[in-house]
């Protein structure tokens, strides 16, 4: 009965501490958070750096992590970085918390006074919102780690932009070590919803993304005087026929991408040559479909070159795999988000035919990503992977703001639950 009483003691304690942060509190740091924040995210916009080469952007992460004096770990997938911020109970539930911190090769043009200093090379995939987000996220949770129970675990990870991407290099790593997260959390910006407003999305969101090579060999020689085997006949046929994947046998029409963006015949203007190559993608949004559609990417390959005396090799590289909202956490963090943002500023986004290397962190773990409106009155931020996109430094409040209230929400669930085991 003292053991009894002495946990329903703690149990109280430690549920008052919780109570305290409300969302008024959360949106006040926030807002006294937000001018820093937004300083970290135009430094990480003037300096971007392609996939798996984030070698300042990782430095810079490790000193911000230093000056909260939350621990990390360094080194994973060359440049990731895991911060790993304990809490009073550290071992009760463990909530791990994800940004990307790439850039793309484009050539910005957007007239900001923050634009990028490295030729060539932007942000325009908003990972710098991604990364200042998270280190603003972890500026607040570490001023509130003595009001509250469990471990947090902040992930700055490279290269979701470049094949293998960090998330699967990462995990491949062992990155959670002496962890086992209870749940992971992410976020994307996003221009097709306003500022100020949030999205979820239950279940499969992004597509699986994988890469398709094909050598259609034949007979090389003189236009005027090759009468078969010709390969580029072969291989603009197979081209046609490989489209029926998408437009005629995919269950769900819209729901499959094969698509081309390179066709290497190396031949001349009267020269046919021996062997086309040619790179495309596929996007689907059903596993067990991907799956059928790389039988039929070789099956319709092969017949279609066959028609004209060619054979074909395909290589398929296994990228992506579907980002996998798990549904309950979908529902609560809905919940959550309404009760800071207001019902009227959470919506449900659309499937996007994109891929996200978040998906191998949900194939492992019960995973949440959801997306952030960055649509601005101020500004035209343009589109995603584009020299003209811009992200609206005052979104990063609300990201700020949601991630924050959901991490918070999430890891003080398990102290419910015991709650509701006592007074049964």
């Amino acid at each position: 009965m003292i053991a009894k009483k002495h946990k329903m003691r703690n149990f109280i304690r430690r549920t008052k501490l919780i109570v305290m942060i409300t969302k008024d509190r959360i949106w006040e740091l926030a807002h006294r958070t937000l001018k820093e924040t937004q300083d970290i995210f135009k430094h990480l916009h003037e300096y971007p750096e392609l996939a798996f080469h984030e070698v300042e952007t990782s430095r810079f992460v490790r000193q911000e992590l230093m000056k909260l004096d939350i621990p990390f770990r360094e080194g994973y997938a060359q440049t990731g970085l895991l911060g790993v911020l304990r809490c009073q109970d550290p071992q009760s539930r463990i909530v791990a918390i994800r940004a990307d911190m790439d850039a793309l090769p484009i050539e910005e043009n957007t007239n900001l006074p923050y634009g990028s200093k490295n030729k060539g090379v932007m942000h325009a995939c908003g990972h710098d919102a991604h990364t200042a987000t998270l280190l603003g996220v972890a500026k607040i949770l570490a001023s509130l780690k003595e009001e509250l129970n469990g471990t947090f675990l902040f992930i700055f990870q490279p290269a979701e932009e470049r094949y293998p991407g960090g998330a699967n290099t990462m995990l491949r790593e062992n990155v959670f070590a002496g962890f086992t997260p209870d749940l992971i959390l992410g976020l994307h910006v996003i221009p097709s919803i306003k500022m100020g407003q949030v999205g979820f999305r239950p279940g499969l969101i992004t597509a699986s993304s994988d890469g398709i090579q094909i050598t259609v060999k034949g007979k090389g020689g003189h236009a005027a005087l090759l009468k078969g085997n010709n390969a580029i006949l072969a291989a603009s046929n197979m081209l046609l026929k490989l489209q029926t994947i998408p437009n005629e046998l995919a269950p769900v029409k819209d729901e499959t991408i094969l698509a081309f963006g390179r066709f290497i015949a190396n031949g001349a203007r009267n020269v046919i040559p021996e062997s086309v190559k040619i790179d495309g993608t596929l996007r689907t949004l059903d596993p067990n479909w991907r799956r059928k559609t790389f039988e039929l990417i070789g099956k319709i390959a092969t017949e279609a070159v066959n028609e004209y005396g060619c054979s074909c090799q395909v290589e398929i590289d296994h990228g992506y795999p579907s980002v996998m909202n798990d549904e309950a956490l979908n529902a609560r963090a809905e919940g959550y988000a309404q009760e800071l943002l207001g019902e009227e500023n959470v919506t449900t986004f659309e499937k996007r035919m994109t891929g996200e290397d978040f998906g191998y962190f949900s194939q492992k773990y019960p995973s949440l990503f959801f997306r952030v409106g960055i649509g601005s009155n101020r500004f035209d931020c343009g589109k995603l992977h584009t020299s003209s996109f811009i992200v609206d430094p005052e979104a990063l409040l609300t990201s700020t703001a949601t991630m924050t209230w959901l991490a918070i929400q999430f890891i003080s669930e398990k102290k419910e639950n015991q709650q509701n085991t006592l007074t049964r």
